[in-house]
């Protein structure tokens, strides 16, 4: 069974972690009114977070469930598909939320389904709604053991101002443990920092720009979230990020909910390198 959220579901629980303290006022926008402001307007959602509704992490060795999305990245209009295997359940249930910066709260809930049978590909057509970002399929078994897989969704008819690459890659199967990759905290705190700012932004992996489905030269500013370990990449999405008018790369969380783990000053200085792209005038037309 496919259920999406309900604005009235979801707004009750943003207001109940809102009045648990987390939550955190949005600062102006840097670039504008942009789709990426607007959809971090909309109520914020933990419910993907270990803990709630007593969900439990599965055995990093054995895991009860496990998943990973057939392709690193999807566009509105096409079809996700979660590769799901089940150890302990014939089913399990997926959530799906979109990472951002939602008033500190930190994700967006977007659809649940139900009584999925594991040991299969579910697959889900992806709504144009959706604004292109980080995303996280939370799948959780009748037992509450839960693991993740994650996803980007990009747009690549929309030219935002900023591109952030995402090192996601699904080519060699589900991560281990809980079905994060390793560096996958430091690439989502890039996110909410940069959404937080009302930068414009849109995502792509790796892998689109070795395919060849997003092209940077068409963006004002590239950022490269994560470790700045281009050795991982092959030549193709080397070259292709050589062709971005300007590239950022953010090696460090800059995690806004968590203020002890990074001093302001490197927040500080990474705003004023992407502001000083921004700003400069644009040689040739973009297309």
């Amino acid at each position: 069974m496919l259920r999406t959220a309900s604005a009235t579901a979801v707004a009750v629980t943003g207001v109940q972690w809102a009045a648990a303290g987390a939550a955190e006022a949005l600062p102006a926008p840097r670039t504008g009114d942009n789709p990426v402001v607007r959809e971090n307007r909309a109520p914020g959602c933990d419910d993907w977070c270990l803990g709630r509704h007593e969900t439990r992490g599965v055995d990093a060795r054995r895991p009860e469930i496990q998943g990973w999305a057939t392709t690193a990245s999807v566009a509105p209009g096409e079809t996700l598909g979660l590769r799901l295997a089940g150890r302990t359940a014939p089913v399990c249930t997926v959530e799906i939320y979109r990472l951002g910066h939602y008033a500190g709260v930190r994700a967006r809930h977007l659809l649940t389904a139900a009584d999925v049978p594991v040991d299969r590909v579910w697959r889900a057509a992806v709504p144009r709604t959706w604004v292109s970002g980080v995303f996280l399929a939370a799948l959780t078994t009748p037992a509450g053991h839960r693991s993740y897989a994650p996803f980007v969704v990009r747009e690549p008819d929309r030219l935002s101002d900023v591109l952030v690459v995402v090192p996601l890659s699904t080519a060699r199967g589900p991560h281990a443990g809980l079905g994060l990759p390793g560096d996958f905290g430091t690439d989502t705190s890039a996110s909410r920092w940069l959404e937080s700012a009302g930068y414009d932004v849109t995502y792509a992996t790796e892998e689109d720009l070795h395919a060849g489905r997003v092209d940077p030269a068409r963006y004002r500013a590239v950022v490269q979230a994560g470790p700045a370990g281009d050795a991982r990449w092959s030549p193709r999405t080397r070259a292709a990020l050589g062709h971005a008018p300007a590239r950022v790369v953010l090696a460090r969380p800059l995690e806004l909910s968590e203020p002890g783990r990074v001093d302001d000053g490197a927040r500080r200085t990474a705003a004023e390198r992407l502001d000083r792209v921004l700003a400069a005038p644009v040689s040739t037309p973009r297309s």
